[in-house]
């Protein structure tokens, strides 16, 4: 790692993130109406809390410092901040206005395109704002179709009542809850074919199945979709945030395997907000019966650049561009692990799309220490992560070495961090 990398700390300065801080936690609750993006998730003084602008791989924050992006906005813009064929296509539509009083000639277009990079599996969608709200509407299009009420949830599907209930310890007061949501959401802890077929073979009136199909292995998910089919549970498969970065065709086409009910989001207008359920005809067709609607879902400048994003993905001879080099990056952190003798205290997770390193006696992310020790190191380098790597086609080879070293200079780290609190405590 080059020394103007490594030092790249000392010129660092945070007053004015600080000062906003102070500023912001009076106004908007938590910091931010983005609970992901909320300060009380970074370590203010030796990270940022506040951007103010943001090219390609980087952003600079308020007090002037850049830094190498690896979370690039939840992983939403995957061909990099402020990419200039989505800008030009984007403010071409600002000139011609961003909502009508009637549908928008572009809505068809940006349906069309994603439909045909599907290769037309399915014949239909639906536009909507966020990913909460695409799940939601699935889920709605399940119930409706099916005449049936229970939703089995396996991860966390959005903020919505029936996915939090379950997501966030089956807490309800505490939420805001109703209690008796446990009637119709069958919450799943570490879901697993077992677990599944215990809960399908002993619960009646299943309207569907809600799976994040990149967090399981191929195999079992497969068994699952069969497991399902079987007893006639429509299957939806959450590809809010594994959608546009696993492959053209998401998860669902790496794997081959299809779900009923095809939701994705993040990154399909690179940082804009847009959803989409993808589906077939009898079930899409109800959409208007559940009333399934948001009055911003046909905005124009979010389907303007979502047309660009599918025009770029069409034309990209491999994608996502980052597939090789994470691998590899992943490779390379498994054998460090191994050699250090770190295996039984940090796991690597996720894939290519989104990668973590995680202490296996730790539950909560969040509060993971090794967490807290990786994040304020990689500030040190100049290089700003939450815990998980997530890279875009504008990083370059370079930045992707330097993220590699930065990493495996931590885990070293890491390592001669627990000899020496070993040694403090055996002299003791």
């Amino acid at each position: 790692m080059s020394d103007e990398k490594s030092t790249l700390d000392r010129a660092t300065r945070f007053t004015q993130n600080l000062e906003w801080l102070e500023k912001v936690k009076k106004v908007i609750p938590s910091g931010c109406s983005t609970l992901a993006k909320a300060p009380e998730r970074l370590f203010p003084g030796h990270t940022p809390v506040c951007c103010a602008e943001a090219y390609h791989s980087r952003f600079t924050d308020i007090d002037g410092n850049e830094w190498l992006d690896c979370e690039m906005a939840m992983g939403t813009v995957p061909w990099g901040h402020a990419r200039r064929e989505i800008q030009l296509t984007v403010i071409h539509q600002l000139k011609k206005g961003t909502g009508f009083s009637l549908p928008a000639d572009i809505e068809l277009e940006c349906a069309e395109l994603i439909l045909e990079r599907f290769e037309a599996r399915y014949p239909s969608l639906r536009f909507t704002k966020s990913g909460a709200d695409a799940v939601s509407g699935a889920v709605r299009l399940a119930r409706a179709g099916s005449g049936k009420s229970k939703v089995i949830a396996t991860a966390y599907h959005g903020w919505h009542d029936w996915s939090a209930y379950g997501y966030y310890g089956s807490q309800t007061k505490e939420r805001g809850i109703p209690v008796d949501i446990e009637r119709s959401t069958i919450w799943v802890d570490k879901p697993s074919y077992t677990n599944i077929r215990e809960q399908t073979s002993s619960m009646e009136d299943i309207a569907c199945i809600v799976l994040c199909p990149n967090e399981w292995n191929k195999e079992e998910l497969k068994k699952v979709v069969d497991l399902c089919r079987s007893l006639d549970i429509i299957i939806i498969f959450d590809e809010v945030t594994s959608g546009i970065r696993m492959g053209k065709q998401a998860t669902a086409g790496e794997y081959n395997i299809w779900p009923d009910l095809l939701c994705i989001s993040k990154g399909m207008a690179n940082g804009l907000p847009l959803a989409a359920v993808l589906g077939p005809e009898h079930l899409m067709s109800l959409a208007g019966q559940v009333r399934f609607s948001n009055a911003h879902s046909s905005e124009t400048t979010a389907l303007a650049a979502a047309i660009a994003c599918e025009r770029l993905i069409k034309n990209a001879k491999v994608w996502p561009t980052w597939r090789e080099p994470a691998t590899r990056i992943m490779k390379r952190l498994e054998s460090e692990l191994v050699l250090l003798g770190l295996t039984e205290q940090l796991a690597l997770k996720g894939t290519y799309a989104s990668f973590y390193i995680q202490s296996l006696d730790e539950q909560n992310f969040q509060t993971d220490p090794f967490r807290e020790f990786m994040v304020k190191k990689m500030a040190h380098y100049g290089i700003f992560t939450k815990g998980y790597f997530i890279f875009s086609d504008t990083h370059t080879r370079e930045e992707l070495i330097w993220v590699e070293d930065a990493l495996l200079q931590i885990l070293s780290d890491w390592k001669e961090m627990q000899k020496l609190e070993h040694l403090k405590y055996a002299n003791l």
